[in-house]
This record gives C-alpha cells, structure tokens and sequence, in this order.
C-alpha cells in the first residue's frame, strides 16, 4: 500500500547531494505532518545519512537544508534512517526519472499511482533487499518512506 507519492521536477538545485537532502527535508516535513511515527526512511545517498548523523555544524551551502533535517529527526518520535544501494530504490528513482524528463510534476496520497504500481511490488517481493552496487542519484526530488506496518510512500516536497 502506498501512503503518498510526488513526482517533482526542481530547476533550481546545484548538485544531487542538495537534491537528496531537499527529497529528505520534504519526506521529514510529510511525515510530520501526517503524524506518522515508527518510520524507516531509506535513501541511496549515503552522504545524507552520514550528514545527517554528524554532530558537526554544516556551514556548506547546503547547510541549512540539513539543519533543518536534523532538527525535524528530533521531532519524530521513532524513526530509522539508513542507506541502501541505488538498486533497491527503484520506485524512488522512476518517479525521479519521471520527473527530470517533465514528463510528471504530481503527488499522491493514500493512493498508489498506476506508473509505480510494478516497481512498488516488485520491491516488496525482493528478498535481497539493500544489494547491489551503488549508482549515482538522480537530479529531482523523491525517497521512499517505509513504515513498520509495511505501508511505504515516496515523499512529497
């Protein structure tokens, strides 16, 4: 089941690192504003992770976009943040894909969108979850959300 999907093209953005930390930042903020509690967020972009989990201060131009992660982390009551390889985000990464040609620029709640349904399930049956070789991120916004009950959502902005 998915909880919510966006598909977002972002003309404005420097690099894939401010990419994947503004798709965090917008899944942080809709988790929040859901409610939603005992997550795990999986991102391909172990440079997030690692940002993220810093206790040091980021004074990069991007450094405000992760001060503001790191502080909306605090808000959540339970959640799991970790890095998996590109190959086991592949609903994340059609929506990406999607997005960066201008083909979508839309969202979904409480729905799953008939352009991800096959990958969606394909995902859920991979039982070598987080294997493979690491690729190189997209340039647009989107990270999947999966929660203990199973449910998973790309993230809106």
């Amino acid at each position: 089941m998915c909880l919510a999907a966006i598909a977002r093209p972002f003309s404005l953005v420097r690099s894939a690192l401010q990419m994947e930390l503004e798709a965090m930042r917008a899944s942080l903020l809709l988790i929040i504003h859901k409610g939603w509690d005992n997550v795990d967020i999986e991102t391909d972009c172990a440079a997030v992770v690692t940002a993220l989990k810093s206790d040091v201060e980021d004074l990069s131009d991007i450094g405000c976009i992760v001060g503001d992660c790191k502080v909306y982390l605090h808000v959540i009551s339970s959640l799991n943040l970790q890095s998996i390889y590109r190959e086991a985000n592949v609903v994340a990464h059609r929506l990406a894909h999607l997005a960066s040609v201008n083909y979508l620029d839309d969202y979904w709640l409480e729905e799953t969108p008939v352009i991800i349904r096959d990958v969606l399930y394909e995902d859920s049956c991979t039982s070598t979850r987080g294997l493979g070789f690491m690729s190189p991120s997209m340039y647009n916004i989107s990270t999947t959300i999966n929660n203990n009950n199973g449910r998973r959502a790309e993230s809106p902005s």
